[in-house]
């Protein structure tokens, strides 16, 4: 017979499930179920959510200014988006938070700055020509750099280069 020595939260649930802080990271591309993810998780577990977007920095650009602020406000309209998702959640409030830099340095310094239990970010299809192209996601290199779990929600909505769709998750025949 097992016992359980967490005693009830008053919903039902384990008083600790052992995720109190959830970090998602997103971007003006970033999937809505990327953050219905880090949501369902957040609800789930009582959690603050943290919606981290990151402003890239690159050396060498014409414009600079044009550039960052094009991107800042690309990043505030991803926070915004999240934050609406969130306010028509029941039970999860999010905070926004806007960084500079390497995103992948920028979301694992953050996750570790809050002492996030997980962070949920979008897994890029990377399939055929574009593995070779992108070496390296910013969703696998943000699983090097931090001892944080990382959820990586699949973007299952990209079109194979055949130009067909396959839905649900199907692979092609």
């Amino acid at each position: 017979m097992a016992v359980n020595s967490t005693p009830p939260s008053d919903t039902g649930r384990p008083a600790d499930t052992g995720i109190d802080t959830v970090v998602v990271a997103v971007a003006e591309d970033t999937p809505e179920r990327v953050v219905e993810s880090a949501l369902t998780v957040a609800a789930d577990h009582d959690a603050d959510l943290h919606a981290l977007s990151v402003v890239r920095m690159t050396a060498g650009v014409d414009h600079w200014d044009m550039v960052v602020e094009r991107r800042e406000d690309d990043a505030e309209t991803a926070l915004d988006t999240a934050a609406d998702a969130a306010a028509t959640s029941a039970h999860v409030d999010l905070t926004k938070h806007l960084r500079y830099g390497d995103p992948a340095d920028e979301i694992a310094a953050y996750a570790d700055a809050v002492d996030a239990d997980l962070v949920v970010l979008g897994d890029p299809d990377r399939s055929g020509l574009r593995r070779l192209l992108t070496p390296a996601t910013v969703t696998a290199r943000v699983r090097r750099r931090t001892t944080t779990p990382v959820l990586a929600v699949a973007d299952d909505t990209a079109t194979p280069i055949d130009g067909s769709l396959h839905l649900g998750g199907d692979t092609p025949a």
